[in-house]
């Protein structure tokens, strides 16, 4: 059985959102190995860009999946 990380980022600049965008990262070998990566990149999210106008918004997810 193997994960897949699903991301899902969308910016606010200036008050203004961005089209979101999605991505799709594979394969783990196991749900932890995805929990991981998925920990990491919120985060990245989640850290703050000095001196910016930009919000981050993001949705990590891992999936199995089935082959």
């Amino acid at each position: 059985m193997e994960w897949v990380l699903f991301v899902s980022l969308q910016w606010i600049v200036l008050g203004s959102a961005t089209q979101p965008t999605s991505q799709l990262i594979q394969p783990f070998a196991s749900e932890e190995l995805c929990n991981n990566a998925a920990e990491a990149i919120r985060n990245e999210i989640n850290a703050p860009i000095p001196a910016q106008r930009v919000q981050t918004l993001g949705r990590v997810v891992c999936l199995r999946k089935d082959k």
